[in-house]
């Protein structure tokens, strides 16, 4: 355990000085032999950090700005590492009744932090896509198998391709899905919604479900969740809400207006490991009527009449998973050590610093930057119609490795993604982007 230690608080002091991005060069560097028999635990360390921490992105540093980050707050890493050396199952309430309790206090308090009444409830998963798949089950089970062949599903092409793949593996892939237009700051188009699914009812079809964004990945635009909601009380839909990354901007005051409406929804996915920086293998998904994620899940087995108690929730009666880590852990100590006080002042300086780096990006000459941001993304292209010119910009960062930052499209144009969200970015890392960003313009001309 001292080396152990050791080398992680070497490797936290190193942060700062460690590039965020390094471009893979080789194979990497592990001994592929099955080993016959035991080695020295520094040499284990020493392998592991050549083969897992050279080449790729390093999403704890500051300086990442791909993609989400989260940033891995060391309490839950803590919280991780007592869930994996006590052992301890969550699934069953009787099997481990603190651990459970723990896991059910977590889905609580989220519950509360998000405004949804009380009969709500939900389960933690390893990330959005599972959590976007339990939600789709649910929505699934809302309906009698017969009417599923005229349900209809409504989406804007900004959504996450998690929910693609939810209905997908839900076996929902037949099912018809309208694409909604958006306006000019990416947002779903709450008129077109009502006259698609007018049209829908017209043509004998069931109107069955919406899929908003509180927060896309692309830029962070998050749908008009209130006219939404009022849309699909119209036509009988079931409002669904990915926040999993924009949705704990609730905790702020800044975000809970951008972010009105979330209350609403008949189901929100979120994800701890992105806005309440968590270490990855944590999302959760919330459903107002909390007996519909109940119905789509539990089940019994003989092997389990042991430790079976109709009094109290079991997890693994909410959840696809029966075996499943104790992920609350990490959840509960990050909060109970840092309270929440100190989430919501990292969340508001992240929107802080979007609105920073926008007004600085749109100062530069040479750039276009995309819609003002509505949470922490920032999006930005080299000005011109040459794609070209921006991606050569973007290798030019990553090849320095200082920042990272990833690319999307919008429009059918190539734009650059600076993402803010690390509880570890602050305004002097904004300033090392702006800088990596102004040099490699530099480079180009």
């Amino acid at each position: 355990m001292e080396r152990l230690g050791a080398f992680s608080a070497r490797f936290l002091a190193g942060l700062d000085e460690a590039p965020a991005y390094r471009e893979p060069g080789g194979p990497v560097p592990l001994d592929r032999e099955l080993p016959a028999g035991p080695s020295p635990f520094e040499a284990v360390l020493e392998e592991y950090e050549a083969a897992a921490l050279g080449a790729g992105i390093h999403p704890v540093s500051g300086r990442f700005f791909g993609y989400v980050p989260g940033g891995a707050v060391p309490a839950a890493a803590a919280g991780d590492f007592l869930a994996a050396l006590t052992d301890r199952y969550s699934g069953v309430y009787l099997a481990g009744p603190g651990a459970a309790e723990i896991e059910n206090l977590c889905v609580e308090w989220l519950r509360v932090l998000v405004g949804f009444p009380d009969g709500a409830w939900g389960t933690l998963l390893s990330g959005g896509t599972l959590a976007a798949l339990a939600a789709v089950v649910a929505v699934r089970e809302s309906r009698p198998h017969e009417a599923w062949a005229r349900g209809v599903f409504y989406m804007t092409g900004e959504i996450h391709h998690a929910t693609l793949k939810a209905l997908r593996t839900a076996g929902l892939a037949h099912v018809p899905v309208r694409t909604v237009r958006v306006d000019g700051a990416l947002r779903m188009d709450a008129g077109h919604l009502a006259a698609l699914a007018a049209a829908d009812r017209e043509r004998g079809l069931r109107p069955w479900a919406v899929f908003a964004s509180a927060g896309t990945v692309n830029t962070g635009a998050v749908d008009p969740l209130p006219a939404i909601a009022a849309v699909c009380r119209e036509h009988g839909l079931w409002f669904h809400v990915d926040g999993a990354y924009g949705g704990f901007f609730a905790l702020t005051a800044e975000g809970r207006r951008a972010l009105a409406g979330i209350e609403e929804a008949d189901s929100l996915v979120l994800d701890p490991h992105k806005g309440l920086f968590l270490p990855y293998g944590c999302g959760a998904v919330l459903v107002r009527e909390g007996n519909r994620l109940k119905s789509a899940f539990s089940f019994g087995g003989d092997y389990l009449e042991d430790v079976a108690d109709p009094g109290h929730s079991s997890p693994a009666d909410y959840s696809p998973e029966l075996t499943r880590h104790f992920r609350a852990l990490r959840l509960w100590m990050a909060l109970k050590v840092n309270g929440l006080e100190r989430f919501r002042a990292a969340l508001a300086e992240k929107l802080r610093l979007a609105r920073v780096a926008h007004e600085r990006l749109a100062a530069v000459p040479a750039l276009e930057t995309g819609p003002p941001p509505q949470l922490s993304i920032v999006s930005f292209r080299v000005r011109g119609d040459d794609d070209g010119a921006t991606e050569r910009l973007l290798a030019r960062i990553l090849r320095r490795g200082r920042v990272h930052l990833s690319s999307t499209r919008l429009g059918g144009r190539t734009f650059l993604r600076l993402c803010i969200l690390s509880f570890r970015s602050h305004l002097a890392d904004v300033e090392d982007a702006l800088e990596e960003i102004a040099a490699g313009i530099g480079a180009e001309a």
